[in-house]
C-alpha cells in the first residue's frame, strides 16, 4: 500500500495559493487587487476508490471542509470512525469547502488516499487526484502553504530623529513581529534601501500600528526596517526569514568577483522562488509568464526540480473559457505553451502534460482565434504588445509577436505528437514562417523588421534576437541577421535585464561568449560594486545614490530583488560549461564547454537522473558525468562519456 498523503482535485492546490498571492500585494497602505482574471479553486469535489479490504478495520476520512462518506452507498460522516467489513468496496467520499478547496486525507492499515484515487467536480469526468509530498499527515492542511522559517537578526539599529532603524545586512523576505507596550502607534516602513525606509512618504511597504493589534505581521521585502515612534526603543522587533527548502544542484566557480555575481544570482534566485516563481518579492509579487519563463530556464538548471515549474504553468494556465492573453500580454500567452514544451523536453515528465493538456489546447484555440485573416497576431481589445521596453514599432502586426507564435504552433506540434494525437499544428508553423520571410525580412537591411506596415521599415535587436534563438533562419539568412542586428553598434540597445538575458544567449548561440562574460562583469559586477545584495530590476552605471532605485515614476518603484536578474546562472551551466540536454528527459546529452576570456573554471551542472562535473585549467578540461548518454564535444568530434568515469580533454 502506497504512503498516505491528502488529496485534492488537479490544480485546486495550485489555484488557491495564487489565489491567494495575486491580492496579498500593497502598496502605501493600500491593498493592490490583481489586474488580470485569477480562478478559484473548485467549491465541491467528490473523491472515488473501489477498494479489498483483507480483513476488517476502521479508517476515518479527515477533511478541513464538510461533506460525507458513501460506502457502498451508505452514508457515514467524515472526521468521525468508519468501520469496514472485508471484502470488495465502493467509497465516494463527497466535499464541499467555501473557505479553501476540498481536501480528503485517509491514513489507515486498509485504505490510505494518494494519487490512485479519482477526483471529479460532479461533471462525470474522473481524473487521477493530485497531492503533494510536502502533505502526508492529518495535523498538515493544504490550504497553509509549506514554507520554512528561520529567526534572522538586525546587523545594526541605528537611533534616527524618528525612532530606530533595523538594518538586516541583505535582502530578505519574511514576517516581522512586533509588540506594542500600552498606549503606543508606530509606523513601520520597509525598505529595501536605507532611503526607502527613511521616507515613509514615499516608501512602497509602510503600515501603522497601535497596541493590540496582532503582533506578526504578513511576509514582505525589506533589508531595513524603520519603527518611527518617540517610544520606539519600547517597541519588541523580531524578523524572520520565510523560504522555501529547495537545494541547489548547480555550482561554478571562476574568479573572486565573478563567485561573488554568483552568489548574488542565488540569493535573488532563491528569494524568489516561492509557491510559484515570482517577478521580484517588493512591489507586485505576482507571477508573470515572460518572467516565469526565464525562471524556469535558469531552475532547471540550477536546482532541476521539477515542483516549483509545475506549480508555475498550473497557475498561470487558469482554467477555460479564456478571454484575455495570460497578464493580458499575447506574447506571455505563447510563451506559456513553449515553456510547456521546453519543461517536457527537459525533464520527461508526460504525466504533467497530460494532467494540463486540454487547457493548454483550449489556450492555444483562444490564441489562434485572435488572429487576423493572414494568421497574425494582432492587437485586440484588451491586449498588450509587450516584447520589451525599449524602442520598437508596434504597429501591428509586429514581427517579434508572429516569431513567437510560430514557436507556439511547434510547441504544440511536439506535444500533440507526444499525446498521440494527430494534428495540423507544423503546417501552420510552416505556413507562418513563410509569410513571416516574405513580409517582414528586408533584403536590403539583411535582417528582420518590427512591421511591415508602419513604412518605417525599423530593425530592432529584439525580434531578430529571437529569430537566432528559436532557430527561424539558418545559413546565409542567419549570418545576415548577427551581423547586420545581433552585431550592429548602431541598433538602439537593449536597455533592460530581461531582454538581455536573450541577448547574451544568442551571443553564447554563436559563440562570443567572452562578450557576455565582459558583460556579466560590467553590469552585476557594477550591481556589486554599487551595493547590492540581490540583483536589482535594472542597473544604470550613470545613476549614482538613491537615483538607483527611481522606476516607473516613483522614487523607490524599482524591485531590488528581480527574478529575472539570475540570468548569469543559465549562462555559465549552459554556454561556458557547456551542458545540454538532447534527448528528452536529458536522457542523452552534450558537454561542450567554451571558457571564453576565463583560463580556469570549475562547474557543477545537474543533467538528467544526475550530474556533469567539470574542472578547466587551460588547455585542460577535467570532466565526470554521473548520468548516463553523455558525450564530450571539442568542437569537431563527438567522445561518449561512460557514467561514472573521468576524463581529460585538450580544448
Amino acid at each position: 500500500m502506497k504512503e498516505a498523503k491528502w488529496i485534492w482535485y488537479p490544480g485546486d492546490f495550485e489555484h488557491y495559493h495564487h489565489m491567494l498571492l495575486s491580492f496579498r500585494r500593497q502598496e502605501k497602505g493600500c491593498d493592490y487587487p490583481c489586474v488580470w482574471p485569477v480562478c478559484r479553486p473548485e467549491v465541491s469535489v467528490r473523491f472515488l476508490k473501489s477498494f479489498v479490504a483483507e480483513q476488517g478495520g476502521v479508517f476515518t476520512a479527515v477533511t478541513r471542509g464538510r461533506g460525507m462518506v458513501r460506502l457502498d452507498g451508505a452514508l457515514q460522516p467524515v472526521n468521525e470512525p468508519i468501520t469496514v467489513s472485508p471484502g470488495p468496496h465502493e467509497i465516494a467520499v463527497e466535499l464541499f469547502d467555501l473557505q479553501a478547496f476540498p481536501s480528503l486525507l485517509i491514513k489507515s492499515e486498509l485504505l490510505n488516499t494518494d494519487e490512485s484515487w479519482l477526483a471529479e467536480r460532479y461533471d462525470a469526468q474522473p481524473v487521477p487526484a493530485a497531492c503533494e509530498p510536502a502533505f502526508l499527515s492529518a495535523a498538515e492542511d493544504p490550504a497553509v502553504f509549506p514554507f520554512c522559517r528561520r529567526e534572522i537578526a538586525p546587523v545594526t539599529i541605528e537611533r534616527t530623529a524618528d525612532g530606530l532603524l533595523y538594518d538586516f545586512g541583505r535582502e530578505q523576505f519574511g514576517p516581522v513581529s512586533v509588540t506594542l507596550p500600552p498606549d503606543t502607534t508606530v509606523t513601520l516602513v520597509y525598505g529595501e534601501s536605507r532611503e526607502e525606509a527613511m521616507d515613509p512618504e514615499n516608501a512602497v511597504l509602510r503600515e501603522t500600528l497601535t497596541t493590540g493589534d496582532a503582533p506578526e505581521r504578513p511576509a514582505r521585502a525589506f533589508r531595513y526596517l524603520s519603527v518611527r515612534s518617540e517610544n520606539a526603543e519600547a517597541v519588541a522587533l523580531q524578523a524572520q526569514e520565510e523560504y522555501l527548502p529547495i537545494e541547489d544542484r548547480a555550482t561554478f566557480s571562476a574568479d573572486p568577483e565573478l563567485n561573488k555575481i554568483w552568489a548574488l544570482c542565488l540569493r535573488t534566485f532563491h528569494l524568489n522562488t516561492r509557491e510559484f516563481f515570482l517577478d521580484g518579492i517588493k512591489r507586485d509579487r505576482w507571477v508573470w509568464s515572460g518572467d516565469a519563463y526565464q525562471s524556469f530556464m535558469i531552475a532547471r538548471y540550477l536546482y532541476n526540480d521539477p515542483s516549483v515549474t509545475e506549480r508555475t504553468i498550473v497557475a498561470l494556465l487558469g482554467k477555460p473559457p479564456y478571454r484575455r492573453h495570460v497578464n493580458t500580454i499575447n506574447d506571455y500567452t505563447a510563451f506559456l505553451i513553449i515553456a510547456l514544451q521546453e519543461h517536457y523536453a527537459a525533464s520527461g515528465r508526460k504525466a504533467f502534460v497530460q494532467s494540463v493538456w486540454e487547457n493548454v489546447k483550449a489556450l492555444y484555440a483562444f490564441l489562434v482565434s485572435r488572429l487576423d485573416e493572414n494568421g497574425y497576431v494582432v492587437r485586440r481589445a484588451g491586449d498588450w504588445i509587450f516584447v520589451d521596453w525599449g524602442e520598437l514599432d508596434k504597429t501591428d502586426p509586429v514581427c517579434f509577436e508572429q516569431i513567437v507564435l510560430w514557436k507556439a504552433h511547434l510547441a504544440m506540434a511536439a506535444l500533440s505528437q507526444m499525446m498521440g494525437e494527430p494534428n495540423d499544428y507544423s503546417a501552420r508553423a510552416d505556413a507562418l514562417r513563410e509569410r513571416i520571410l516574405r513580409d517582414f525580412w528586408d533584403e536590403e537591411k539583411g535582417a528582420f523588421i518590427d512591421s511591415f506596415t508602419s513604412g518605417r521599415r525599423f530593425v530592432t535587436r529584439q525580434t531578430n534576437i529571437f529569430a537566432i534563438l528559436y532557430g527561424l533562419v539558418q545559413g546565409e539568412k542567419k549570418q545576415r541577421v548577427i551581423k547586420n542586428a545581433l552585431l550592429n553598434p548602431d541598433l538602439p540597445a537593449i536597455t533592460t535585464p530581461y531582454f538581455k538575458l536573450y541577448e547574451l544567449m544568442a551571443l553564447c548561440e554563436i559563440g562570443a561568449v567572452a562578450a557576455a562574460q565582459d558583460y556579466i562583469a560590467s553590469y552585476w559586477g557594477g550591481m556589486l560594486r554599487a551595493g547590492a545584495t540581490a540583483v536589482w530590476e535594472a542597473y544604470d552605471p550613470t545613476q549614482t545614490g538613491a537615483a538607483h532605485y527611481a522606476m516607473y515614476g516613483a522614487p523607490f518603484g524599482k524591485s531590488l530583488c528581480h527574478a529575472w536578474g539570475s540570468g548569469p546562472i543559465l549562462l555559465l551551466c549552459r554556454y561556458v560549461a557547456g551542458v545540454v540536454p538532447i534527448a528528452v528527459g536529458g536522457s542523452s546529452f552534450r558537454v561542450a564547454p567554451n571558457p571564453g576570456k576565463w583560463r580556469s573554471f570549475s562547474a557543477t551542472v545537474p543533467i538528467g537522473a544526475g550530474e556533469v562535473r567539470l574542472t578547466y585549467q587551460e588547455p585542460t578540461v577535467t570532466v565526470c558525468a554521473t548520468a548516463p548518454g553523455g558525450v564530450f564535444f571539442d568542437g569537431k568530434t563527438e567522445t561518449p562519456l561512460q557514467a561514472g568515469e573521468t576524463y581529460e580533454f585538450q580544448i
